[in-house]
């Protein structure tokens, strides 16, 4: 049974890793280290039963790609992960040889098992035809020693040999056969010798040299779109500068620049025609060497670019969520200015009945010794205050009424006004009727005032809900009282929610440290949301908890719709970000939920969904009563 060695400083990583490779526990074994020194005792230990390496890109004590360069790893299959990924590194590393897979963490279970099948797999391959041919790589490595011309019936077995060599072994093995034939003779200066920042191709220009590094190192640079100079990656010894423009005559890719004192072979189309003329065995090396320098390339381009698409994926991701942002800054803006404008002018009526309702008492109030003014008076108090009464009383008390008076009208008018068991007194030589109707006048004005007085208060708590909602209160740290911005939330959905029924089940809660406007957010979005679901009618139900016999006193707000409910394997994906259930018809950038769970932890609290389909959904958000870190955060 092969072995697979996973390395990552994360415990709860490995313990995830070994969980989604438990369908090929059949054919593989897993072992685990933590750090560079525990993985590189196991290769030693175990390097005939390991098949492939999969590690973190960075590990606590250093960098864990450095293992691969170790001569124990050369047949083993090596995956890399990382959930940032380091271009430069990895483009190098490509461009080397030292790994196979690059995956971006977190993969799918899926994706994974796949990847290692196919490794696995290769290196099977590999390792039973670096078995089969080991005597004949020894034959080979000593055939470059005294050249000979092979046969046509082995050469396509000598050319695909060369697989079994590692990147760097096979450089070496063309490098040394190079300095072979030129030992001899190197009438073209073939080896040559720079100092550092020499430039050995110009991007742009005609490259017509294929440059081996023997010793140093070669900056690659490239233009951006700008016009800007950036760095690609780094060649080391054992590698080739210039192999695609030297063989194809085209201009150099890039631009390629010694960093420390180099040694390389300058060799140029008519050298190379010769040495290859003068050694046939060179050509299959070499060609395998070239293909898969162009390999390495390929593989670091379909890297960047798969890397790059991503990139751009959570860019767009991160603009889609700044600019839904700043819409409701604005939005906030807007709503704090039509506050701002409703403000004066509703103050300005609250301040004119209040003082109309004084003035009209005062007045009335001159001709106290009037018993029809005292009634006056009463009428207009009771305008002011009584509420209306239902039908059914107006019918029976009426109904009442007329043995004594038998016109319905004035019945039904002495009645509304409470004084169907009254005497009334006559106003100067005004008759039963006419003094009626003057009372009622009376009490008109007075349930005038009260109607006014009361849409303006009502005006006056839809301003401030609307200023406080849109942060015009400050975005401050504070103790507050959940039920208040549960109300205060209710307010603003209330015409909204005319055709449900709302029940609210509240326990004694103890005042909270959190940003109270940050908190109304959420039972915005999470209300909206059910009003969404359940088409404008339906069952809302909002309750409180107060936990205060757990470890950490916390509280608990549960917000309850009779809507169709959420598949279960809908449920965690619901705070992704830009995903939405909206259905057709309703507008939805699936960002509320994502902003609900990002305010949620932020106040070190966590927020939970239960629903059951065609029945009910139910979010549960618990946040801890005291919350030091939430000004700071």
């Amino acid at each position: 049974m092969l072995t697979i060695l996973c390395i990552d400083s994360d415990p709860q990583r490995l313990a995830q890793i070994k969980q989604d490779l438990l369908p090929l526990s059949a054919q593989i074994t897993i072992i685990q280290a933590i750090n560079l020194l525990q993985a590189e005792k196991l290769i030693v230990q175990d390097k005939e039963k390991i098949a492939l390496i999969l590690c973190a890109q960075k590990l606590d004590d250093g960098d864990a790609i450095s293992i691969f360069n170790r001569s124990q790893c050369n047949l083993m299959r090596k995956i890399v992960y990382t959930t940032t990924p380091c271009i430069e590194q990895l483009i190098t590393c490509i461009n080397q040889g030292h790994i196979n897979y690059f995956l971006q963490y977190p993969f799918q279970t899926k994706e994974l098992t796949q990847v290692i099948q196919t490794q696995i797999s290769s290196y099977k391959i590999n390792h039973q035809q670096e078995i089969q041919s080991h005597s004949r790589i020894v034959d080979k490595t000593c055939l470059l020693d005294k050249p000979e011309i092979p046969s046509s019936a082995n050469f396509q077995d000598r050319f695909l040999d060369y697989s079994l060599y590692s990147d760097s072994e096979l450089s070496n093995l063309v490098i040394k056969s190079l300095y072979k034939i030129l030992e001899e003779k190197d009438e073209h200066n073939v080896r040559r010798r720079y100092s550092a920042n020499h430039l050995l191709t110009r991007e742009g220009e005609i490259n017509r040299f294929l440059w081996f590094i023997t010793k140093g190192e070669v900056l690659l640079k490239k233009r951006n779109a700008h016009g800007e100079t950036q760095d690609i990656t780094i060649m080391q010894a054992g590698t080739m500068v210039g192999g695609m423009s030297f063989l194809t005559e085209e201009a150099a890719f890039s631009t390629g620049i010694t960093t420390v004192p180099t040694e390389v072979l300058k060799v140029d189309n008519a050298i190379f025609s010769q040495i290859m003329q003068s050694n046939s065995e060179l050509l299959a090396p070499f060609t395998n060497l070239l293909l898969r320098n162009f390999n390495r390339r390929l593989q670091h381009s379909i890297s960047t670019e798969l890397a790059l698409q991503e990139t751009l994926q959570y860019l767009d991701a991160a603009h889609s969520q700044l600019v839904e942002s700043e819409k409701m800054a604005v939005l906030g803006q807007l709503v704090a200015g039509v506050a701002h404008e409703l403000n004066n002018p509703v103050s300005a009526i609250l301040r004119g009945s209040d003082t109309l309702i004084t003035l009209i008492s005062t007045l009335i109030s001159h001709d106290n010794e009037s018993a029809f003014s005292l009634l006056a008076q009463k009428m207009l108090q009771q305008g002011l205050t009584i509420s209306a009464l239902s039908t059914s009383d107006v019918r029976l008390r009426t109904k009442k009424l007329l043995i004594n008076i038998k016109d319905k009208k004035l019945a039904q008018q002495l009645v509304n006004m409470n004084l169907d068991g009254v005497d009334i007194p006559l106003k100067n030589n005004l008759n039963l009727q006419q003094t009626v109707s003057l009372l009622s006048k009376y009490h008109q004005a007075g349930t005038i005032l009260r109607n006014s007085n009361a849409c303006a208060a009502r005006i006056a708590d839809l301003v401030k809900s609307l200023k406080h909602y849109a942060g015009q209160d400050g975005e401050t740290f504070a103790s507050a009282n959940i039920h208040e911005g549960l109300e205060e939330t209710l307010i603003i959905f209330e015409n909204k929610l005319k055709n449900y029924e709302v029940i609210k089940e509240y326990q004694q809660l103890p005042h909270i440290n959190c940003h109270p406007i940050e908190l109304e957010q959420v039972w915005t979005n999470i209300i909206a949301n059910a009003i969404d679901a359940t088409g404008g009618k339906g069952l809302l139900k909002i309750s409180t908890v107060n936990l205060a016999y757990d470890d950490t006193p916390s509280v608990q707000v549960i917000i309850e719709d009779d809507g169709p409910g959420i598949p279960d394997k809908t449920k965690t994906k619901i705070f992704e970000l830009n995903y939405t259930t909206k259905r057709e018809g309703n507008f939805g950038l699936g960002i509320g939920l994502t902003i609900c769970a990002q305010i949620i932890k932020r106040h070190n609290g966590y927020i939970e969904v239960e629903s059951e389909e065609s029945k009910f959904t139910r979010f549960i958000i618990t946040l801890p009563v005291f919350n030091p870190d939430t000004k700071s955060k």
